[in-house]
């Protein structure tokens, strides 16, 4: 399909949304968010980059618009299957690209060629007999950017980027799990082309041999609707992140489910220097140093790194607020901070060793 083709695909959907807006609100919700995945589907084919941020914005518009579709009131007490999949899963299109992300570039190619690839060139793929199917494990310390890199990931090959409630999966009646999985994959299907992710996974897909019935049966769901899933078949595809991967089952850490395990570091010098540069290219600043900054951060997160901003940009906010004189931030306000807070990834690495030499598995970290 070409990008006018989506585009007018998308233009036939918004304008069956606005004559549906105010007779029937659900349907019109559903079909603004149709236009707004056809004009992001059309971004992903284009290769002019103003026509692509054109699109995109059109994109947009029409996932915003979806959100203006108010149902008339249910009688009280009634919620229904619609809003109980409204809880569990958010669909957006994803604001973020691989450029507003700091360093990570091996993480990243590793991600093209696990998903992004696969989505553009099917029939390259399906020729040379190359599996597309399974899922991508995004794992490592906290705050190394794994969801950011999940949504910039849907941005960058144009998908709808389906997002799970990991603690609405969760049902204490049976059966109901599963029907919560089921559901979650359902909604893929809907969408030309979507990644679901699972944040936090390991809170649903812990090992079967340490869980209860319920949470086995939560595996044995996920493990059935993974199986066989194929990018040029059913345009979707899935991700999880965790800061935990040696609590995953290992069944669902095979080839064609989680396959393709991809461990999210923290970033090295150059990468701590670009992260600085976008935590403060929208604050004033003077004279800042990025060398010595990422020289003085080294083995800290991309979060604390963001923390360390923070902190010291409520520095001179606090004197303008007393003073009523504004001023830029400088180098003493970052270093005051960053001699404030310490790396937050040296425990998770000590806790990782422990305990992938407990299972015995063969995670890399």
């Amino acid at each position: 399909m070409t990008p006018e083709e989506s585009s007018a695909k998308a233009r036939a959907f918004a304008r069956k949304a606005a004559d549906t807006h105010e007779s029937n609100p659900p349907a019109a919700k559903m079909l603004y968010l149709k236009a707004a995945e056809s004009y992001n589907e059309a971004a992903g084919l284009t290769s002019n980059l103003k026509e692509r941020d054109e699109l995109m914005e059109w994109s947009e518009h029409f996932f915003n618009l979806s959100k203006t579709c108010v149902p008339h009131a249910a009688p009280e007490g009634m919620c229904g299957a619609e809003a109980e999949e409204e809880e569990l899963v958010l669909t957006e299109i994803p604001n973020i690209s691989f450029d507003d992300i700091g360093g990570l570039e091996e993480v990243k190619e590793q991600i093209r060629k696990s998903i992004i690839y696969p989505f553009e060139h099917p029939d390259i793929y399906k020729h040379y007999g190359v599996s597309a199917g399974g899922g991508v494990l995004l794992y490592g310390p906290p705050g190394t950017g794994k969801t950011l890199l999940a949504k910039a990931t849907a941005k960058e090959c144009g998908a709808a980027f389906i997002s799970v409630k990991t603690s609405g999966i969760m049902s204490k009646f049976v059966g109901e799990s599963e029907q919560h999985i089921k559901r979650v994959f359902e909604e893929a299907r809907k969408h030309p082309r979507s990644i679901i992710f699972f944040d936090e996974i390991d809170s649903i897909a812990g090992r079967r041999a340490d869980a209860e019935g319920f949470a086995k049966r939560i595996v044995n769901e996920l493990l059935a609707q993974m199986d066989g899933v194929d990018t040029g078949e059913d345009r979707y595809l899935v991700m999880g992140a965790t800061n935990e991967p040696w609590e995953i089952d290992p069944a669902l850490r095979r080839p064609g489910r989680f396959g393709t395990m991809v461990h999210v570091k923290e970033p090295d010098g150059t990468a701590r220097e670009s992260i600085f540069g976008i935590h403060l290219k929208h604050r004033p600043c003077k004279k800042i140093d990025y060398q010595t900054l990422s020289a003085l951060t080294e083995g800290y997160s991309g979060a604390d790194i963001s923390a360390i901003c923070e902190e010291a940009a409520l520095v001179p906010l606090g004197e303008a607020l007393t003073c009523s004189v504004r001023r830029d931030i400088d180098m003493s306000d970052l270093l005051h901070a960053t001699n404030h807070r310490s790396s937050s990834v040296d425990a998770w690495y000590s806790d990782a060793e422990r305990m992938i030499k407990k299972y015995g598995d063969s995670i890399v970290i």
